[in-house]
């Protein structure tokens, strides 16, 4: 709760140490609160599904199927 509190106050934390590329755009979590972070045109902001989801987009490399 801490670590969102401090999102809301002082903005997400872009981890980057593990940023990678969806094939679209740079992608990562909040330091913080583990949400999830998209890198475009204007820099870092929070991913938002209905406006950034994309069928094009690859899973992260670790994600497991199934």
């Amino acid at each position: 709760m801490l670590r969102s509190l401090a999102c809301r106050f002082f903005g997400h934390k872009v981890d980057r140490r593990r940023v990678w590329n969806d094939g679209i755009d740079f992608r990562t979590a909040c330091a913080r609160c583990t949400r999830p972070m998209l890198r475009d045109q204007n820099g870092w902001r929070e991913y938002d599904e209905e406006r950034d989801g994309d069928p094009g987009r690859m899973p992260h490399p670790k994600h497991e199927e199934g």
